[in-house]
Order: structure tokens, then C-alpha cells, then sequence
């Protein structure tokens, strides 16, 4: 009989399994072991070799109030002493609370939530909720989105190459573009354009068969993974007029977004927009525990008590997952974090348009709170991008990578080996002025590295 309590755990045994054992994530498979992770401490985690990084990625977007925070985990620790989860037809507490505290603190009347184990679950979710509602079948989606790996999500999830796997499914799929001002697909400028993204959009509707067949359109109020991108402020109040004129649901994807990282409790809390259906996850527990919401307008909501929900989870509601995010969410508010966030942020963007002075690499820098993109170029003068679309995916080294492997060497993590050709810098939201300026130095240096795959004059 094999000892299953006896498995050798030596450092080399880990690496083996590492190697041997384990499914890495959007990848191909490592013919080493990752660094090991042994612990965490705010802004900071410490690896195996006993050396202390700089997280400048939250753990991508996920850990805003920092590792480790003594609040949480002791919270997480009294819940698993009496009731860890139970069956989802049965309530519990923290469900019961997490709901409530979710309805008071998104915007407008959203109020019913369907709480689940993360972003993409949410989505996919939202994306239900949206068929059922409207009983059409269509959702538009927006290129250079990302919005989860399973089918439905990763079918929505348009121009993100790693999705080129996926068999399509899930719903009736139509991509529209994102207010991408930098590379604008209509070759315009902003604000000479008259946002001709939207009036896209609004013909694009009619052309799928408007109030009859769409159903919603799903977007991230600022796009995460593929480019930190920051619509005009005209966009989503003129969308938001947009889907009322044809009774589409406005789906908002905050799962990065969400939670004081822009500098507000959410992203769409900058335009005065409400959508119909907000999607939660990163920042509702923080990674401390796996979680996500799905949370719809209340009028969307009571629909459900004359209409059957067709969708449910065996850990929906999850108490002890449910128990870490009633401790986290009310540390936003102790703790001054979205304010620190718009503060804060403010600082990392003028100090990353250094960057952009300095380095022939840095194309374009933008961001909102705590949530700051570099584009990497291959020349500034024609905006070439440093590299292909489907780098991520194919083998071999591409300049981005080499910035990835260069800031681990310097001891910091940032997501530079997300999709596309943007690094993202979205530190946990306790950071501090000395903490960033350590992060933008540790950046300059990495940088340097992408200066050499340059051909600017």
C-alpha cells in the first residue's frame, strides 16, 4: 500500500513534481521547477532561497490589502471552527452577510448576488443570468478582452491569443472593438473621432438583430491582461444610452478592476454608470480564499421568483470562502486603501511616464489608480509593436519574457508575462511612496532589456 503520508519532501522532490506533476497555467510545460513561494508579508514574498521580492502585481491583481493580513486570516481561522461550508440549499451566515454587504457597498440597485469561486465562474454566470433575463442568445464581446478560462468566458474573451484553442461555446458570439485610443481600429483620434467605437457598437446591434437577438455585451470597465486600457469618459455613459435603446444588458467584468483598484470602489463608480450585472472575484477575498459574485439589478433579480435559475454550483455561497471576504471588504475602509489607491496611483503614473521618457521601449503609458500600463514598442515614431500578437503562445523567448526573467532576477514579480505587448504595475493598495519609487527603479533597470529589441531612430 502506498504511504500516502509519507511523501518525500525534499527540495528536489518538489522541483520533480513541479515538473512531473502539476499543469502550469498558459504555458508550455517547464523543464524546471518555478521559484517556490514559502511565505508573504504585505508587499512582499519570500522564496526558498531565502531571498525577500517585491510583489509590484498583488499576485495579478488579486491581493490588494497585501499578504498575510493578521485580520483575515484570523477571521478564516474562527469560521473553520465551527461550519467550513455546507450544501448551497441550506443558508449560512456568511453568505447571508457577504450578500447584504455586496448590495450596499456596488453601485445603484444591484442587489442579487449568486456568489461562486472566482472570476471566471462569475462570468460565466452573468453570462446565464444575461440569456435567461432576455431569452436571446447573442452577447457582444470586445477584442482584446479576457475574461476567464473556461468555455463561455474564454469564448468572449476576443483577440486574446491564448483563447485560440478554445472550441467556441457557450453563446452566439460577436466582437465589437475597445475604445483602444492608442491603436485606434478606425485609424482616429481622440476626440475628433465622436467616439465612433460606440456608434460602431450601436450599428453593430441592429445589424445582429437588435432588441429580438442581443442579449448583453460583456466588457472590463478598464481592461486588465491585455493592455491596461482606459476608455474616454464619454464611452460608458454613451454605451450605457447605447444598450437602453435596445434593452441590452450591460455586463461590467470587475474582477480586476473591482475593489478600490482604480481609485474607487469600482471602475464604472468614475463615469456614474450602473450596469445591469457586475462580475466580482481578485479583490473580494484578496486570494486569501477562491471566490466570486455574479451580482444583478434588483428588477434582473426578482425576475428569478417567477422564473426558473438555471445554474447553480456545489460550493456556491462557500461559508468559510464567504467569511474571509466579510473581513476583508471592510479593511477598504479602514484602512483608507481607495483613497491610497487614487492617491498612490496618481504618483506610479507620473513616475511611469518617466519611464516612458527614458526607454525607446515604452510606447504609451496609462492607467487609473493603482492599475498603470507600459506599452512596448519596437519604434515610437510608427508604433510598431515590440512584439507579435501570439508570442505568448508560441515557443521560444520574446522581448517581454526576457523583461519577466530580467525583474525576477532584480526581486520584484509585475505582470510582464501577461498577453500582449503592455507590462501591467498594479501593487497592493497599502503601497507606499518609498515602496514605489523601489518598484520603479527595480522597472528602469528591467527595461533596459526591451530597449535592445528597439529600432527607434
Amino acid at each position: 500500500m502506498i504511504d500516502l503520508k509519507e511523501t518525500p519532501s525534499a527540495r528536489q522532490d518538489l522541483d520533480n513534481y513541479e515538473t512531473e506533476n502539476i499543469f502550469h497555467s498558459w504555458s508550455y510545460q517547464p523543464s524546471q521547477s518555478p521559484l517556490r513561494v514559502v511565505s508573504a508579508k504585505g508587499v512582499r514574498f519570500t522564496t526558498e532561497e531565502g531571498r525577500e521580492r517585491l510583489d509590484f502585481s498583488s499576485c495579478f491583481v488579486s491581493h490588494n490589502i497585501g499578504h498575510q493580513d493578521p485580520r483575515v486570516v484570523d477571521a478564516i481561522c474562527e469560521q473553520a471552527k465551527t461550519l467550513t461550508s455546507f450544501a448551497p440549499s441550506l443558508s449560512n451566515k456568511p453568505r447571508a452577510l457577504l450578500g447584504k454587504m455586496l448590495a450596499d457597498i456596488t453601485p445603484g440597485d444591484l442587489s442579487r448576488s449568486f456568489i461562486s469561486l472566482g472570476g471566471t465562474e462569475a462570468n460565466e454566470a452573468a453570462v446565464k443570468i444575461c440569456h435567461q433575463y432576455t431569452g436571446r442568445r447573442k452577447m457582444l464581446a470586445r477584442y482584446r478582452a479576457y475574461h476567464g478560462g473556461t468555455a463561455t468566458a474564454m469564448t468572449l474573451s476576443s483577440g486574446d491569443a491564448r483563447g485560440w484553442a478554445q472550441v467556441l461555446g457557450g453563446t452566439e458570439l460577436v466582437t465589437v472593438p475597445q475604445p483602444y485610443c492608442y491603436r485606434c481600429m478606425f485609424g482616429h483620434q481622440y476626440p475628433e473621432c465622436e467616439l465612433q467605437c460606440i456608434k460602431y457598437i450601436d450599428e453593430v446591434i441592429e445589424l445582429e438583430g437588435g432588441s429580438e437577438k442581443v442579449a448583453g455585451i460583456i466588457f472590463e470597465p478598464v481592461t486588465g491582461a491585455n493592455g491596461i486600457i482606459v476608455p474616454p469618459p464619454e464611452y460608458f455613459p454613451r454605451l450605457r444610452e447605447v444598450c437602453d435603446k435596445w434593452g441590452v444588458l450591460m455586463i461590467a467584468d470587475e474582477v480586476m478592476s473591482g475593489f478600490g483598484r482604480t481609485g474607487r470602489w469600482f471602475a464604472m463608480d468614475h463615469w456614474d454608470v450602473v450596469p445591469d450585472i457586475m462580475t466580482l472575484a481578485k479583490g473580494l477575498t484578496c486570494g486569501y480564499l477562491p471566490l466570486g459574485a455574479t451580482i444583478a439589478r434588483k428588477h434582473i433579480g426578482d425576475r428569478f421568483k417567477e422564473q426558473f435559475f438555471a445554474h447553480g454550483a456545489t460550493y456556491a455561497g462557500h461559508a468559510l470562502a464567504c467569511a474571509a471576504a466579510l473581513a476583508v471588504i471592510p479593511i477598504y475602509q479602514e484602512d483608507n486603501l481607495i483613497e491610497n489607491s487614487a492617491n498612490m496611483g496618481h504618483y506610479l503614473l507620473e513616475k511611469a511616464e518617466e519611464l516612458k521618457e527614458k526607454h525607446p521601449c515604452v510606447g504609451d503609458v496609462r492607467g487609473l489608480g493603482l492599475f498603470v500600463g507600459l506599452e512596448l514598442v519596437k519604434n515610437k515614431k510608427t508604433r510598431e509593436s515590440i512584439m507579435p500578437l501570439d508570442a505568448k503562445i508560441r515557443a521560444g523567448t520574446n522581448p517581454k519574457l526576457e523583461v519577466a526573467k530580467k525583474l525576477g532576477e532584480l526581486g520584484m514579480m509585475a505582470m510582464a508575462a501577461n498577453p500582449g505587448n503592455v507590462i501591467a504595475m498594479a501593487p497592493p493598495l497599502i503601497i507606499t511612496k518609498d515602496e514605489i519609487d523601489e518598484g520603479i527603479a527595480i522597472m528602469d533597470q528591467a527595461l533596459k532589456v526591451a530597449d535592445s529589441f528597439t529600432e527607434n531612430d
